[in-house]
C-alpha cells in the first residue's frame, strides 16, 4: 500500500524555518547521503500526521556549511525530524522567506538595461 502525503492540502499555516549545519569535511557524498535521511525523516514525520517539508538545500564548500529550507508548523518539528534524520542543526532562523523561479521570464531578460 503506498500512502501519499500532499503537504500544502496538509498545513495551510506552513512557516519556513533555515536550518544550519557546518560540515569541515563536506563532499558532494556526504551532502546527498545527509539529505537523503533528511527527506526520508520528513516523510517520517508527516506520515505520522504533522506535515514537514524540506524544501531545499544549500551547499557552501568553501564555508563548510550546509543550509537546508523546511516547510513546517514550529521550529519544534524541523528539530524532531533532523534528530529523527542523525543531523540535529547547529543554528535555526525563523521567519524564512525564499523565492525560487523556476525558469527565467524570457520577457524581463530581454528588456533589462545594458
Amino acid at each position: 500500500m503506498r500512502t501519499t502525503v500532499r503537504f500544502m492540502d496538509a498545513l495551510a499555516d506552513v512557516a519556513y524555518y533555515l536550518a544550519e549545519w557546518y560540515l569541515p569535511e563536506m563532499t558532494a557524498t556526504s551532502v546527498d547521503e545527509m539529505v537523503a535521511k533528511l527527506d526520508a525523516a520528513a516523510v517520517a514525520v508527516s506520515t505520522e500526521g504533522t506535515p514537514v517539508r524540506l524544501i531545499v538545500t544549500l551547499s557552501v564548500p568553501t564555508d563548510e556549511v550546509l543550509y537546508g529550507v523546511f516547510g513546517a508548523p514550529s521550529p519544534d518539528i524541523v528539530s524532531q525530524t533532523c534528530v529523527r534524520a542523525g543531523v540535529p542543526f547547529q543554528r535555526i532562523s525563523g521567519d524564512v522567506g525564499a523565492r525560487i523561479q523556476p525558469h527565467p521570464v524570457a520577457e524581463v531578460a530581454d528588456s533589462a538595461p545594458v
